[in-house]
């Protein structure tokens, strides 16, 4: 009887050994199967993260799209996830984090909002990796000269901006036009196009201007203007700050004269504190939306979530993100570079605010007759 019960409590034990070996493999094999199952699409959005949270609209139409795809594709496996990649606008750390990214295999594609003379580096280091790298807010027109098929910018050329303006020039009878031009090579591609766009016309450029300091270097500057019978300025000017202070310079001498600047100066919380100097100025925009009814239910939507209207910047966040998701998701989680090649495609993307298409090289398609020219009125384009 004592052999017998020793028997039992030693198949008991073993029983017992078995199922805890059994439930252990359970819970710490079960949870990584599903972990493994899930087809993550992961698009970090690299800039200065003071910069893009400051206004924040268009991280908040980026996280509105994260919102809704984890929702619409959630059941099929698919998590789309984002994050803020800050570089604190500094040259070396933002070569740093694009190393960073493009070495980090969970990436699926870059939205890059780097500043240019940053991007124009990063641009090439990002996309040897093979993913999709977008630009929201647009790049040096020459990344989308080179035949790169992984570069994507989402807005029009600074050359397709510099044809616009020469339009509205044409169209609005302008005859005689002054170009005030310091900065880099981005105002370099908008104003030889602009120049450029005008040779078949009867407006012709007449002068050209570097620099305006101070009211009293540029009294001298309007003795020619007024001479040469100047009847609109073109501002191109590198940097925020300095736009603004040139504009000012200009409209305190002559409050008439018509003044065509490049959308640098499309920034609201600036142009409020400048709405009086900007009054009547005009830009092109950097985005032609179309009306839709994808347009009124994005709005709509966006309004009852953030309790404010969808400015620009907002669809174009939720556009970019999207389109990344939804081209992954109908691919059935791709390779990345065939996710890039299906974002060529002909046909182009049905966004919220627009169709989306590229050039071979990644430049925006834009029909430049379509592209708006914004006139500030009491401290804001329209």
């Amino acid at each position: 009887m004592v052999q017998w019960r020793r028997e039992r409590r030693e198949q008991f034990a073993l029983f017992s050994l078995l199922l805890l070996l059994v439930l252990g493999l359970c819970l710490t094999g079960c949870e990584p199967q599903d972990k493994a199952s899930e087809k993550v699409i992961y698009v970090p959005v690299l800039a200065d993260a003071s910069w893009l949270l400051e206004d924040g609209s268009f991280m908040k139409g980026v996280e509105m799209a994260v919102e809704e795809l984890n929702g619409e594709y959630g059941e099929r496996g698919f998590v789309v996830k984002t994050a803020v990649i800050d570089d604190q606008a500094r040259y070396e750390l933002g070569v740093e984090k694009a190393m960073e990214l493009a070495a980090d295999p969970s990436v699926t594609a870059v939205l890059n909002l780097q500043n240019f003379d940053v991007s124009k580096t990063t641009a090439d280091i990002l996309a040897r990796s093979k993913r999709p790298i977008l630009f929201p807010y647009g790049a040096y027109d020459s990344l989308f000269t080179k035949g790169n098929n992984y570069l994507f910018c989402g807005v029009p050329s600074f050359s397709d901006l510099g044809q616009a303006m020469a339009l509205y020039v044409k169209e609005h009878g302008f005859r005689r036009i002054a170009v005030y031009y310091n900065g880099v090579q981005s105002q370099n591609e908008l104003v030889t196009a602009f120049e450029l766009a005008l040779m078949d016309s009867q407006a012709k450029i007449v002068d050209y201007v570097s620099s305006i300091v101070s009211s009293s270097h540029f009294t001298p500057i309007y003795n020619r203007w007024e001479a040469l019978g100047v009847d609109a300025v073109v501002i191109a000017q590198y940097g925020l700050p300095e736009a603004f202070a040139v504009l000012e310079i200009i409209r305190e001498r002559d409050q008439r004269l018509a003044v065509i600047g490049e959308p640098i100066f499309n920034r609201a919380n600036v142009l409020a504190q400048h709405k009086e100097a900007a009054e009547g100025m005009v830009v092109p925009s950097t985005l032609v939306l179309e009306e839709s009814s994808l347009l009124l239910d994005f709005q709509s939507r966006y309004s009852e979530k953030y309790g404010e209207e969808a400015d620009t910047w907002a669809v174009q966040g939720y556009d970019m993100m999207r389109l990344v998701a939804d081209n992954f998701v109908a691919l059935e989680n791709p390779e990345p570079s065939v996710l890039a090649s299906t974002l060529h495609s002909e046909e182009g993307y049905q966004g919220a605010g627009r169709r989306i298409r590229f050039e071979p090289g990644g430049a925006l398609v834009v029909d430049i007759a379509k592209l708006p020219m914004l006139t500030s009125r009491n401290g804001r384009f329209e």
